[in-house]
């Protein structure tokens, strides 16, 4: 189970609202499975069917998760028009089996769902997010 605070789920949220119709992405750092840091980083395939973070900044944002001794809790991302559920791609490359997989959908602009997944040689498992 990931524990997240409200307000990354706020932000995370809120930045798929801003980049839509592009994909919006980011990085949760954690600590004992709670989340500490969130990372904006820039899609640089801004598509509204995938993302691609930029290299450069998620270098640096993993450098300083190890360099903290933090652990990439949750890899986020939003599905501008479809639900909260890992697509085809999502599954794919998905290269992190221990880290949860956080999918926020605008499919209802006014409610939008944000929920989380493991997912592990394309086999997806939801996870419970404990908002604190």
């Amino acid at each position: 189970m990931l524990r997240l605070p409200v307000r990354f789920a706020e932000e995370i949220i809120d930045d798929a609202r801003t980049r839509a119709p592009a994909e919006a992405c980011g990085l949760v750092a954690a600590s004992a499975d709670i989340g500490i840091k969130l990372y904006k980083i820039a899609n640089v395939d801004p598509s509204p069917f995938r993302y691609e973070m930029d290299p450069r900044a998620l270098y640096e944002v993993m450098c300083e998760i190890e360099d903290n001794g933090w652990d990439l809790g949750a890899i986020y991302h939003s599905h501008p028009h479809t639900e909260a559920y890992p697509s085809p791609t999502d599954r794919e490359l998905a290269f992190y089996p221990d880290v949860h997989y956080l999918i926020v959908s605008l499919q209802q602009t006014s409610s939008p769902v944000l929920r989380a997944f493991k997912i592990h040689d394309g086999m997806v498992d939801e996870q419970a997010i404990t908002l604190i």
